[in-house]
């Protein structure tokens, strides 16, 4: 056990000190990896946020239920008992035919043509915030209310609600290809790096095969590369990620204030920072790998 922490401990030391060596170099790697994870991050922190934004839009949608002109005195009690049992209905109101009219006239700065109504033609209506706002769970929902005795018609612009989903699911799969095709691209960055590393460091390593060193010995600095680049690209990331978010909120704060909303992209939380330093560590570890495996291979034909 000492033996292979000593081993680590020398490869990681030799890694340190060629990257010191190295400081322009290596700083320049870093930042290419380091911009390309934070296209990801601040792709998945502007999704993540669009959803919440979209969530809470969806929670204020509401269905119309209105009641037929000519209804029983017992069908608004009969109604408001079946929407208290259904469990697809968050919450429901119910609005009289008078009160509506009375917010109408309120709302409307010309009453003429309402104060020249004989008859109130506005109907009863109960107004529904369904639980689920999926298109077949509002489908269902609206079928059912429809057959209620009494239940005139029930309305709800559902198309909206439709095509706000739509475009969420093509959102997290435009998410999931760009973040597919940026990780091929630092897997080449990253192994073209120690590629040309191993080409660099080629006498030395043939040297260290003639007295007996093992292929773990020799891949395991360029993997030390590899987890390095990944972690401080990570590291890097994180930072433009959050200075990018900082200066567009900025940008963004006059425009939500002018629609009275408090809308702002989030900051990744400790997790997702958990998560991109990790992944970006993995994709490093698996492109100096992949490298040195290849160059191996090859040149013990």
């Amino acid at each position: 056990m000492k033996a292979w922490l000593t081993q680590h401990t020398q490869a990681l030391n030799l890694v340190l000190r060629r990257f010191k060596t190295n400081k322009l170099s290596t700083l320049l790697i870093c930042l290419a990896i380091g911009v390309t994870l934070a296209l990801m991050s601040t792709l998945y922190v502007v999704l993540d946020s669009v959803n919440g934004l979209a969530n809470r839009v969806k929670s204020e949608s509401q269905m119309s239920v209105f009641l037929a002109l000519e209804h029983d005195a017992d069908a608004v009690a009969t109604i408001k008992t079946a929407l208290e049992s259904n469990a697809d209905i968050k919450t429901f109101k119910f609005v009289a035919k008078q009160e509506a009219l009375s917010q109408l006239q309120a709302a409307d700065a010309n009453n003429d043509v309402l104060n020249s109504l004989e008859n109130n033609p506005l109907p009863d209506a109960f107004f529904v915030q369904p639980s689920r706002l999926d298109a077949d769970s509002i489908e269902s929902l609206s079928n059912n209310l429809s057959q209620l005795d009494g239940v005139d018609e029930v309305v709800l612009d559902g198309a909206w609600i439709k095509r706000l989903n739509y475009l969420l699911a093509l959102g997290n799969k435009a998410m999931l290809i760009m973040a597919s095709l940026l990780a091929f691209a630092l897997v080449a960055v990253i192994g073209n790096t120690v590629r040309m590393q191993i080409v660099t460091q080629h006498t030395e390593i043939e040297l260290s095969r003639l007295i007996g060193a093992t292929k773990s010995f020799i891949r395991r600095p360029f993997l030390y590369v590899g987890a390095l680049y990944g972690l401080i690209g990570g590291l890097l990331a994180l930072l433009i990620t959050f200075a990018v978010i900082y200066l567009f909120n900025q940008s963004l704060a006059p425009l939500a204030a002018e629609y009275q909303t408090n809308f702002s992209l989030n900051f990744p939380n400790l997790f997702t920072c958990a998560i991109t330093c990790l992944l970006a560590l993995a994709v490093g570890l698996i492109s100096a790998h992949l490298a040195v495996t290849k160059y191996l291979l090859t040149s013990s034909q």
